[in-house]
């Protein structure tokens, strides 16, 4: 064989195909049904999360309730409801009030969701790469679906962290300055979004890492 030929080569005595070399492209690949099942949740919890972080730029993350008022601490403010009325306000019009703290702490909450959201995208992207080069679809250089591989893994985990980084700064504050305030009485509390969120993001980081077992 030349030092520089690749690819699937006939035998001469057997008239059997081998492969001979590196290939510039990654060749297409099958799977059994049990890692096509692992293949198929994965897709779920990575579009489930992808979704539920889209929404929850505007839904409640942490839930105040006393009496008839409804409290809500979104990634873009403060959302209050009282009977069929609802106003938010924004952290940015809290910097000059007296819960400046609170404002404050909201500000990097909601950067830590959007930087949540934009390695949801990143590694949603990567994932369509790679599943496109493996299905033969797609046909690129073999160090540029190592970096998507291996990316993938990286943003996946980078999601789940700023997700949860995020939750638990804007509750711990939460409890500290309206818990406080109020001496308790109202409570503030993860909301079913929020529990459902994070759920979905430590699925997807789960099936990720067992799709690299699979692929070992």
């Amino acid at each position: 064989m030349d030092d520089d030929a690749s690819g699937l080569f006939e035998c001469p005595f057997c008239e059997g195909e081998f492969e001979w070399g590196e290939s510039d492209t990654l060749a297409p690949t099958s799977a059994g049904g049990a890692n096509n099942s692992i293949t198929t949740f994965s897709h779920v919890a990575h579009g489930l999360g992808g979704v539920l972080l889209i929404f929850g730029l505007f839904s409640n993350w942490v839930i105040l309730i006393s009496g008839q008022i409804s409290l809500g601490i979104t990634p873009l403010g403060i959302k209050g409801s009282f009977g069929g009325l609802s106003e938010t306000s924004s952290w940015f019009e809290g910097l000059s009030s007296e819960d400046a703290f609170l404002a404050f702490v909201g500000l990097i909450f909601m950067i830590l969701v959007i930087i949540a959201l934009l390695f949801q995208i990143a590694h949603i992207t990567f994932r369509i790469i790679v599943h496109m080069t493996e299905a033969g679809n797609l046909e690129i250089s073999i160090k540029m679906i190592e970096r998507a591989y291996y990316k993938r893994w990286a943003t996946s985990k980078g999601a789940l962290i700023c997700t949860v980084a995020g939750y638990l700064l804007i509750q711990l504050t939460a409890f500290i300055t309206i818990g406080a305030d109020t001496e308790f009485e109202i409570i503030p509390r993860p909301s079913f979004y929020v529990i459902s969120l994070i759920a979905a993001l430590i699925a997807q980081v789960y099936f990720s890492y067992q799709e690299t077992l699979m692929n070992q």
